[in-house]
């Protein structure tokens, strides 16, 4: 294998300049491929989802009249199962490897499912994010899996948390508690859950509370607001840029994952947590599905019982009276999430697989 590069065909639907999680990982994962060890092309989709109806015939027919030229090729989950398919079939001394994100195989939809029974068993690798997603999937099949969880981005070491820029744009004071949540506005995420049952506990803490990003559950969220009369404390900024997002990371004090279990409706990763991480955040998360491969309790964060509302209480209520304490364990959690789950280390066992698998594959084929 040290001869020459790997000839790896990566093909993903979720793409900058799209915005989103799988976006992020598909560009990280990508780019950090080490080029003088991988020769990569990739086939991407890096715009709204309805454009799938052109997307996939284009990648499907791509895909298998060049599936030969490869060693590896890699398909960005289970949605693109048939191109996958179809390529092993036209080509089977290529190694085909899925990424297995959670969400991509536990959606309950019939004809979705049908679809997966139908296309899903001819991978050579399934790649898993975390031991949840690697559980969900051996709950439908024995697929030859392994994890490896995303990766986060490191900005560098200094971390401005006397910034203002964010703080200064949505009227939050220097000596208030940030808390922040950032994600797709979903059941799962618990940010309605967190509005209701923790923050009216936190009467006398002076803080504000800023929920970033969009989703079906917005008008929950807006009505729990209402109706807990907490609208001077809790702060919805919808979508933001990511020059906004990277302030916000900064300059919050704690960063809250309350999830809830949704059937149906995982949560793969819990990357958010990661990066809040990196940025020397607090991170208050619910110790459930993939979120527990994200934070390691008391390494990179703080895992409580979900829809335990006292535990997020008192854990808040810890970090408000003792900032000076925090910010400094703070440091240390950052630390441990960039020499952990750096992007760098990340790519480096995709690439480790790669060639296992494709010295495997060719002693088999020789």
């Amino acid at each position: 294998m040290a001869d020459r590069k790997i000839k790896l065909l990566y093909i993903t639907r979720k793409y900058p300049p799209a915005v989103g999680g799988m976006e992020n990982f598909a560009y990280n994962l990508y780019n950090g491929f080490d080029p003088d060890i991988v020769d990569k092309k990739i086939i991407k989709l890096g715009g709204r989802q309805i454009n799938l109806l052109w997307f996939f015939p284009y990648a499907f027919f791509r895909t298998i009249f060049t599936a030969r030229k490869y060693d590896v090729i890699l398909v960005g989950d289970a949605v693109l199962s048939a191109i996958g398919s179809a390529a092993k079939r036209v080509s089977p001394r290529t190694t085909v490897a899925v990424n297995v994100f959670g969400l991509d195989i536990t959606y309950s939809n019939k004809l979705y499912q049908w679809y997966l029974r139908r296309f899903y068993n001819r991978f050579d690798k399934y790649i898993s994010i975390s031991q949840d997603t690697d559980d969900q999937l051996h709950k439908r099949g024995d697929y030859d899996s392994c994890i490896i969880t995303p990766g986060v981005e490191v900005t560098g070491e200094f971390i401005d948390k006397d910034s203002r820029v964010f703080r200064d744009r949505y009227g939050i004071g220097a000596d208030q508690l940030m808390l922040i949540t950032v994600g797709r506005l979903v059941k799962r995420k618990g940010v309605e859950w967190f509005i209701r049952n923790v923050l009216p506990r936190l009467t006398d803490v002076d803080y504000r509370y800023v929920v970033i990003g969009q989703g079906e559950e917005e008008k929950h969220i807006k009505e729990a607001i209402e109706e807990t009369g907490l609208g001077g404390k809790v702060i919805m900024t919808g979508r933001v840029d990511s020059d906004s997002l990277e302030n916000a990371y900064t300059e919050a004090d704690i960063f809250v994952m309350p999830n809830i279990r949704v059937e149906g409706n995982m949560e793969g990763f819990g990357i958010v947590a990661s990066e809040a991480s990196a940025h020397e955040d607090i991170v208050i998360a619910s110790s459930i599905e993939g979120i527990r491969d994200a934070i390691e309790n008391g390494c990179n964060g703080i895992l409580v019982d979900s829809r335990d509302a006292g535990a997020f209480e008192r854990v808040i209520r810890d970090v408000d009276g003792r900032r000076d304490e925090y910010r400094e364990k703070a440091r240390g959690f950052s630390s441990y999430t960039r020499n952990n789950y750096s992007w760098n280390g990340i790519c480096k066992q995709y690439i480790e697989l790669f060639e296992d698998m494709w010295r495997s594959d060719d002693g088999q084929k020789g």
